[in-house]
């Protein structure tokens, strides 16, 4: 069981059930979300995060406080995700369950694919808001974003209308997403130390090394999955997702290894501020600490 006999247990000729009954509903949800993103953003973040930043929040850029909010909305989305799709997806890629099957969690009264329904709009609505919001955006997270929205919105449709093959590609999408949430925790983390520590070289040298190392594998991990998965169901798939779905997937995980490939490029960039740092002491007759003592021998090495 499990992924052995993945293509098998979702096929359609053994799934009668439909895939969520919440598919029809998706502009409600999607709707939903983005509403409660504004109140958590306009109730909660923006009076109280000036107060748990004071020291450096009046100082601070506009747009350093509009990065911060978004920051911590995105948390708050990615911890709401895994408490809803975490067991589902685990279930459904690894275990034995179908799509139609009770999450015991929830009662049995909701099923593991309307978890992933639900968590196919959440994802997307907080997407389109960080694209609104933020005051700056990097065309490669923009190109992630606008990807990653259509991807999951034009899946839930495919379902809704009974599309040949929507099964599997909501599967497929389905461990795609998932990934791509537990992927961002590393780089929200190191995005928010970054605006908070600002000048604290060495730990900021540290949280950039373990976030390209993170997305790094994690990405690896994710394209070996879904390759695998894509395999398994490649005879029963149909012809237009055979095509659009791996170059839109070579697309999406060539952004990642960009964004791992970025923070490597901070690291470097805090790296170096520190040896001018250093080098500024030597200059001015300041004595260096053991520690600059050492990054100058490593240097000079």
């Amino acid at each position: 069981m499990g992924l052995s006999d993945f293509a098998i247990r979702h096929s359609p000729a053994n799934n009668e059930a439909p895939i969520s009954i919440l598919t029809p509903y998706s502009n409600i949800i999607l709707t939903t979300c983005l509403c409660t993103l504004f109140l958590i953003k306009h109730y909660i973040l923006e009076p109280y995060l000036p107060h748990v930043y004071s020291h450096m929040w009046e100082p601070a850029p506009e747009a350093i406080k509009r990065s911060l909010v978004t920051l911590y909305l995105a948390v708050l989305i990615r911890v709401a995700m895994v408490a809803i799709g975490l067991y589902p997806v685990i279930a459904l890629i690894f275990g034995s369950s179908r799509l139609s099957d009770p999450v015991d969690i929830f009662g049995g009264r909701v099923t593991m694919g309307d978890c992933i329904a639900i968590s196919m709009n959440i994802l997307p609505s907080f997407y389109l808001f960080e694209i609104i919001h933020r005051s700056r955006l990097s065309i490669v997270t923009w190109m992630h974003h606008v990807g990653s929205i259509f991807a999951a919105q034009s899946t839930l449709t495919l379902v809704t209308h009974g599309a040949a093959g929507a099964r599997y590609q909501f599967l497929v999408i389905t461990v795609w997403g998932f990934f791509d949430v537990i992927m961002e925790i590393a780089p929200i983390f190191a995005l928010i130390r970054l605006r908070v520590v600002r000048g604290d070289h060495d730990h900021l040298c540290f949280v950039f090394k373990i976030t390209a190392a993170w997305v790094f594998i994690l990405n690896n991990i994710q394209s070996m999955l879904v390759a695998y998965l894509l395999w398994v169901i490649w005879d029963d798939w149909v012809l237009v997702f055979k095509i659009v779905t791996p170059l839109a997937y070579v697309l999406f995980t060539t952004t990642q290894w960009q964004q791992a490939y970025l923070y490597v490029q901070l690291m470097r960039k805090e790296l170096n501020q520190k040896l001018r740092k250093i080098a500024l002491k030597e200059v001015e007759g300041h004595p260096l600490t053991p520690e600059e003592e050492k990054e100058k021998e490593k240097k000079s090495n």
